[in-house]
């Protein structure tokens, strides 16, 4: 039987990419990066800042979105 999971990476990653919210990606090697997630996928996202960028989710330490977000809503 397939039970049905709450997926929080997902339901985070696309709240922001519809709301179009600017986002800080901080990568573990500290570098930050600015912009807006276009699309993203299980292994990676592209981030529309200063140029596209496909950036792969291990890469990621945090990723901090511009505007606080009711996570009530997201179920």
């Amino acid at each position: 039987m397939i039970k049905n999971q709450i997926n929080i990476q997902d339901q985070f990653l696309n709240r922001i990419r519809r709301d179009r919210s600017h986002v800080v990606v901080e990568l573990i090697t500290g570098q930050k990066l600015e912009g807006v997630i276009q699309s993203f996928d299980n292994f990676c996202f592209v981030l529309r800042g200063d140029a596209d960028q496909l950036i792969y989710k291990h890469a990621i330490s945090s990723i901090s979105p511009g505007k606080r977000l009711d996570f009530s809503e997201m179920r």
